[in-house]
């Protein structure tokens, strides 16, 4: 498993040209988009009932 999470980082890492602050940055902006894509999807019944977490 590390090693695969090792080169993910290096992956993403050569993606953005080898600065590793453009690449953080991008992954936060995926993370971001992910996360607004599914909460449109959740009902506001599902996350009234706190099972949304």
């Amino acid at each position: 498993m590390k090693d695969d999470l090792d080169e993910a980082i290096d992956e993403a890492i050569r993606t953005c040209g080898g600065d590793a602050r453009v690449a953080v940055g991008a992954l936060i902006l995926g993370q971001r988009s992910l996360q607004e894509a599914y909460s449109e999807r959740i009902s506001a019944g599902y996350v009234r009932r706190g099972l949304a977490k």
